[in-house]
């Protein structure tokens, strides 16, 4: 039944549907889409200046259905002052593809960080088109003492696809560490044709191998939790988040830490 609506929806509205607003990791899957709360590669994917150097590789079956697998490959590497983001995202069913190849610069001046990234988003509908169109997204971080604050643009030319407007999605966010060991993030993200989503996130590390994460996401209630292994370089992660009518999407990723 949830594989029939689905075919439905993107039969009926291909264009409606195009560059989904999914998320990128078992981290981000946890926290609602920020990426303040704990940085991983394909951070740079939701805000370009928000940058984390290493690999990452995650993989889920969107609301469990295997129908529906969604994969991404990220990467960063920091050259001094300037960071290099490159990543791959690819949700895959008979009927409907859609894949993103991103491409990201972040420059760090003391205490503020820009970013500007490029993407090129596929999209095919099995018996309806097949086509592809470059977007630009833009983001700025700063911090102050224990806080930190990002605001990312997506979409900030205002792309059209095959006539008609792709969504321009506004994310704001400030995290705060409490301590060494635990943070809280609150952000707010605005789409075009939806009410504003206030998003609450939070990180707990009772011991140096494990850090636990969950998230909250208002219009539409969305809960997501959460756990993530740090085995020296290697970072392993797990998180489930729900949906108001679909059921659970299991997320895991595995990350590579590079060292600058």
């Amino acid at each position: 039944m949830k594989l029939i609506f689905f075919l439905i929806f993107f039969s009926l509205f291909p264009l409606w549907s195009i560059d989904l607003n999914l998320p990128v990791s078992s981290m981000h899957n946890a926290t609602s889409g920020l990426s303040l709360i704990h940085s991983t590669p394909s951070s740079s994917a939701v805000n370009p200046a928000v940058f984390y150097s290493g690999l990452e590789s995650s993989a889920t079956q969107l609301f469990g259905l295997s129908e529906l697998p969604y994969y991404n490959l990220h990467a960063g590497y920091s050259f001094g002052q300037l960071k290099l983001h490159l990543g791959q995202s690819y949700l895959d069913h008979e009927l409907y593809k859609e894949g993103s190849t991103q491409l990201s610069l972040n420059y760090k001046w003391r205490s503020l960080s820009m970013g500007i990234g490029l993407r090129r988003l596929y999209n095919k509908v099995q018996g309806y088109q097949e086509a592809s169109v470059f977007l630009t997204d833009a983001g700025i971080m700063w911090q102050f003492d224990n806080i930190s604050s990002a605001l990312a643009v997506r979409n900030i030319a205002q792309t059209k696809f095959l006539g008609l407007s792709l969504p321009l999605t506004i994310l704001l966010e400030s995290c705060y560490q409490f301590t060494s060991k635990s943070r809280i993030a609150v952000g707010l993200e605005k789409q075009d044709d939806f009410d504003f989503s206030f998003k609450f996130a939070a990180k707990y590390q009772p011991y140096a191998l494990l850090s636990i994460l969950a998230g909250y996401q208002f219009e539409p209630d969305r809960i997501g939790l959460g756990t993530l292994f740090h085995l020296k370089r290697f970072k392993l992660g797990y998180s489930v988040r729900t949906h108001q009518y679909l059921d659970l999407t299991h997320y895991v990723s595995i990350g590579y830490e590079i060292q600058d």
